[in-house]
């Protein structure tokens, strides 16, 4: 089963917001798999630090670690809500984006040992 944590920090999350958080952010578990149940995810949700004269009072980081791997999103955005989907589109590219660069070496090995194979007739 998957761990999720919640955590906020100078910031006063409600259940209903909590809940909606969370079921954002465990979409993008199923691009993994099966490795989805073995999988990490420490999310927390502060008050944004004064950037000048930002409107922006809610900031959203999750950290995502499966099998030694850790994916990282942030978001800064006017509602915890909306800085959810930021994030779950960043975490979901992350996971996309490390998926396909291993099976692009994992083809690449496999046509160079091809290449060697037919070498040798």
């Amino acid at each position: 089963m998957m761990n999720i944590t919640i955590k906020a920090t100078k910031y006063q999350l409600r259940p209903e917001t909590e809940a909606l958080i969370e079921k954002k952010l465990a979409a993008p578990l199923r691009l993994l798999g099966e490795d989805g149940g073995r999988a990490q995810l420490e999310i927390e949700v502060e008050e944004a630090p004064a950037e000048g004269r930002s409107s922006e009072p809610c900031r959203l980081v999750a950290r995502l670690v499966v099998d030694g791997n850790t994916y990282h999103a942030e978001a800064v955005k006017p509602n915890p809500e909306s800085a959810a989907d930021k994030v779950r589109g960043e975490l979901e590219a992350e996971i996309r984006k490390s998926r396909g660069r291993g099976r692009k070496l994992f083809k690449r090995g496999g046509a160079a040992l091809k290449r060697m194979l037919r070498f040798g007739n």
